[in-house]
């Protein structure tokens, strides 16, 4: 019998994927759960596995093709009694993203070579390996070695004047004022006008970010408002605890879970921060999971820890350390990137003092948590330093108002900023 393969659901939110690679070529025996095909979305790559013993008949669609949830992709023969495989298991399905891999530069014209410029010009653009390997190969002291790196001079071209031809410091200071001297005497030499450029082309996981960008950039319409925190007290609760926990518990207490707390507290206040906007109705969500933004390289993957809360600061730690571990691992699987109800983007832990996040869809906002930096500030009539970090809230203006937003973001803050009134009871 003849039977179409379909791209099944890959997931919350997904609602599309990108062919990667064919597994199944045709013409190929297929066994029941023999993967047939690679999918990229934007959270992960999926196998997609067959349904039932038989041969690859044809292939619908090309690599880079994108497809959609329900698509047919594929004809395959089913040959003998029909054998269905389990229903397609999201949890068993391997979760490795791949990162296009680097693409080499354009090969230069032969007369622009480097080869040719190391001719020309006597070693001032050589290559690198060529340099040193000269540098090796002739005994020398860590002067002349270090002089020959800075002016990119191979020592076998150097005539040595000292003892056994030792080369000398003084050599090498000649041998660059007669290189000098040739380039006065040739005026007509000009070097070539090469664009020292690297072109490489968007593809795989960084075109199917891009791609999910754009369409929650210009679908949401997002504001983003800012506001201050002063940290020095959570500063202070931690360095009078974090190392305890650490070694009773196993696991470092980072900003990160107590800002989580601080969102669900303050969105008691104001639920629809924590919500999802699907066709045109407000999904106000009575639990909490928050999506933690993790950057592998120049990709970025969101995992949800769920419930929290349900969850003390100590399990809110662990989950995020579990995984930021998977992650970076590239072991997710579907059910931990998916049902987000609000995201944080730590953009502080590299140095970012402000950003304006970009939503995930379906949710309506996300956090933007900054470095934290010692700044004098006035506090009771008095002049003194305090540890401040900014943070900022994009939201959604289709449903959420700015003054809406600018309260909870306040709220949020007052509990990060007074600890001691909560923190022992989530410990």
């Amino acid at each position: 019998m003849e039977y179409k393969v379909i791209i099944p659901p890959l997931g919350e939110s997904v609602i599309e994927g990108t062919i990667v690679k064919w597994l199944k070529n045709e013409g190929d025996t297929v066994k029941v759960d023999d993967p047939l095909v690679e999918i990229m979305t934007d959270k992960i790559n999926i196998e997609i596995p067959s349904s039932y013993n038989g041969v690859m008949k044809k292939h619908l669609v090309d690599i880079d093709t994108v497809v959609e949830i329900g698509q047919e992709i594929a004809i395959m023969d089913v040959e003998g009694e029909v054998t269905e495989s389990k229903t397609f298991d999201t949890s068993s399905v391997p979760t490795k993203e791949k990162i296009p891999p680097e693409q080499k530069a354009p090969v230069p014209a032969e007369e622009f070579s480097e080869t040719a410029i190391h001719h020309r010009c006597e070693g001032i653009h050589a290559d690198e390996n060529a340099i040193d390997a000269g540098i090796k190969a002739i005994k020398s002291s860590p002067v002349v070695r270090g002089l020959a790196r800075e002016h990119f001079i191979d020592l076998r071209k150097v005539h040595g004047t000292g003892k056994n031809g030792r080369i000398s410091k003084n050599d090498v200071i000649k041998y660059i004022d007669a290189r000098h001297t040739v380039d006065i005497v040739n005026p007509d030499f000009q070097f070539p006008d090469l664009e020292l450029e690297e072109i490489i082309p968007v593809t795989g996981v960084r075109k199917v970010i891009s791609e999910h960008m754009v369409k929650s950039a210009f679908t949401i319409p997002h504001v983003t408002t800012f506001d201050e925190c002063d940290m020095t007290r959570i500063i202070a609760w931690r360095k009078r605890y974090v190392d305890k926990i650490e070694k009773e518990h196993g696991v470092r207490i980072t900003f990160m879970p107590f800002i989580a707390k601080a969102i669900i507290f303050a969105a008691k206040d104001f639920p629809w921060i924590n919500s999802t906007l699907e066709d045109d109705k407000l999904h106000v969500k009575k639990y909490f999971n928050i999506g933690m933004a993790v950057s592998r390289d120049n990709s970025l993957i969101v995992p949800v820890i769920k419930h929290c809360e349900q969850k003390s600061l100590l399990q809110i730690a662990k989950d995020m350390h579990d995984l930021a571990d998977k992650a970076n691992a590239e072991t997710l699987k579907i059910e931990e990137i998916t049902g987000g109800t609000i995201s944080i983007t730590n953009a502080g832990g590299m140095g970012a003092l402000a950003s304006t996040p970009i939503i995930s869809k379906p949710q309506v906002a996300i956090l933007g948590f900054h470095k934290i930096v010692e700044q004098p500030v006035v506090r009771d009539g008095e002049i003194v330093i305090r540890h401040i970090s900014n943070f900022g809230l994009s939201f959604d203006h289709r449903v959420v108002d700015g003054g809406y937003a600018v309260q909870f973001l306040r709220r949020m803050i007052e509990y990060l900023e007074d600890p001691d009134s909560w923190v022992l009871g989530v410990v």
